[in-house]
């Protein structure tokens, strides 16, 4: 450790001593370690920025149960005769075993005609849970959503979106308390959604009742706090599915969002990977410049090599010597280029969320720190091998007698 210390400082006054020469042999170091923290930097940023957005237009946190209604054979798609159906039973139970993890809907849907007074209209009926609001991009405008007791209990309720109840009244808030008749049965307008860019009509009406008029097969869906607790979700859903069902998991699909994630982290690790070859062209060249810097320092100090052989230094102190100068010339190049790819990134950053609406943001993590430290070690080591080595084959009366 002492030998290290002080071939470190050596090296720390050669680069004093020589400042200007220096720099211009470590600039290739630079600006490659530079241009590699900066395309690091800027990746980090994209990637934590894309999950922002999708995470803004797609539940990632999102979580499916479905019965398997068809299957494949022969390449053609046949009807499971004996589905496991899923009920509002089974739902309320997994919506207290995962209360305090995930928020529960028990969902189907399908295209129906529905008239208020004289006027029909078809549009998309939904049966859902109380917490059926909590997975649809919309809020109530007038009126109520339902409630536990009202899905629990089979009442004919309904809620309607902005798009049907203006097809239906001028004033679509007068809706609420009226009746609409839905395959044949009367339900009450209990709450109007509020107006969207989305115009498409659709009306909710409690999942019990929904089960009861149609022959379906409902999905759960579930809302879970934690992405990271999707995998174990996962598989307590395949336990609960192999102990409440003669198909067990087998006769379920258990699908997420997580693979959206997965996609856009591939992209992006294909964008450094190639970026980063690119940029290491210039990490080469400053790798030669260090090279470069040692092979005259051995130059300069042949006598001095051949006074250390004289009185007693092996090769391999000479060799240790001459590569713990090139690490510390590296190193010392590696944090300008840090400093310099940070300073560059944060300039650009503002400049593009000024011409953008994307909200760009700067994400520094751990690795990028570790891996310019990497490559420092890197090039010091493998650019200077050569120069010691060559420092090292040097003879003690050869060195010596050097002019």
């Amino acid at each position: 450790m002492q030998q290290f210390l002080k071939s470190t400082f050596v090296a720390l006054q050669n680069i004093k001593a020589n400042p200007l020469h220096t720099f211009l042999s470590t600039l290739g170091i630079i600006i490659g370690v530079a241009s590699l923290v900066a395309i690091l930097t800027l990746g980090d940023g994209l990637e934590e920025t894309g999950r922002r957005q999708i995470s803004q237009t797609t539940s990632l946190q999102s979580f499916r149960v479905a019965s398997k209604t068809s299957k494949i054979v022969n390449d053609v798609r046949v009807t499971v005769e004996d589905a496991p159906k899923i009920t509002l039973n089974n739902a309320r139970e997994i919506q207290n075993q995962l209360a305090q993890r995930a928020v529960i809907e028990f969902v189907d849907s399908k295209s129906i005609e529905g008239s208020f007074q004289d006027s029909v209209m078809a549009f998309y009926l939904q049966g859902s849970m109380e917490q059926g609001l909590s997975f649809i991009p919309d809020s109530i405008k007038v009126g109520r959503f339902l409630t536990e007791d009202e899905v629990n209990e089979g009442a004919k309720k309904v809620v309607l979106s902005y798009g049907l109840a203006d097809r239906w009244e001028e004033n679509p808030d007068m809706l609420v308390g009226n009746f609409v008749t839905i395959n044949n049965q009367s339900f009450e307008v209990i709450g109007i959604l509020a107006e969207t860019s989305q115009k498409m009509p659709r009306a909710l009406i409690p999942i019990s009742v929904f089960e009861d008029e149609f022959d379906s097969y409902p999905s759960i869906i579930m809302k879970v706090n934690n992405i990271e607790e999707i995998p174990e979700i996962k598989a307590e859903m395949e336990a609960w599915a192999d102990s409440n069902f003669e198909q067990g998991r087998e006769g379920f699909s258990f699908s997420s969002n997580e693979f959206r994630i997965e996609q856009f982290t591939q992209g992006i690790l294909v964008f450094k990977l190639v970026m980063g070859a690119i940029t290491g062209i210039s990490v080469l060249v400053g790798g030669i410049g260090v090279m470069n810097v040692l092979l005259i320092s051995v130059t300069e100090r042949t006598k001095e090599i051949g006074i250390r052989k004289a009185t007693g230094a092996k090769k391999k102190d000479i060799v240790f010597q001459f590569i713990a100068e090139s690490v510390t010339i590296s190193l010392v190049g590696c944090l300008c280029g840090w400093l310099l790819g940070i300073a560059s990134v944060s300039i650009f950053i503002p400049i593009v969320n000024h011409f953008t609406d994307f909200d760009f943001e700067v994400a520094v993590k751990a690795g990028t720190v570790i891996l310019t430290v990497a490559v420092g070690l890197f090039v010091g080591v493998i650019f200077g091998t050569y120069p010691a080595w060559r420092a090292a084959q040097l003879t003690p009366l050869d060195a010596i007698r050097h002019e």
